[in-house]
């Protein structure tokens, strides 16, 4: 039974990347259909940012393909050391998917940077904070104003802060 599960994991650490790779290029190819406005010279349209991650997807596939057709072999995986990270880390995932419509980006994710990194053990408020704006600035610079990309805004007075911001 053993050896049947390595197979089957050497066999995954070959098929998962192929997958990846054989669905980043269909997506780069979907992407490519994507009609943009006309543009003059360099402009950021709605195709810019799927082909950057299909692309970076296509290249890390392609990297694990390597590097699992080299080895040959079982990857060598480090124990857990705290597996209940795991676990706070799926519950602010979905409590961050069910506020954000109605609480907003602009207040939801400063507020949720610093309190995942808080309960995985950072202690440092500098840190804590200081990550949860820049962070939360760079996400507000780079989609709604250069990418033109809305982000939710919330109800309510979040609505209203959301304004205030950008």
């Amino acid at each position: 039974m053993k050896r049947y599960f390595q197979n089957l994991t050497r066999r995954g650490e070959l098929i998962i990347p192929l997958s990846f790779l054989i669905a980043s290029i269909y997506l780069f190819y979907l992407a490519m259909q994507f009609r943009a406005p006309f543009k003059m010279g360099f402009q950021v349209g709605p195709d810019v940012f799927p082909k950057i991650l299909t692309g970076i997807m296509m290249v890390l596939s392609m990297v694990l393909i390597y590097n699992a057709v080299k080895r040959g072999g079982l990857a060598e995986f480090e124990k857990v050391v705290k597996p209940r990270n795991l676990w706070i880390t799926l519950a602010f995932i979905i409590a961050y998917a069910f506020l954000l419509e109605t609480v907003g980006f602009v207040v939801l994710t400063p507020i949720w940077i610093a309190g995942y990194m808080f309960a995985i053990g950072m202690r440092r408020w500098t840190w804590l904070l200081g990550a949860a704006v820049i962070l939360s600035a760079f996400m507000i610079l780079v989609f709604p104003k250069m990418m033109l990309i809305p982000l939710p805004r919330g109800v309510g007075i979040f609505r209203e802060i959301s304004l205030l911001v950008y």
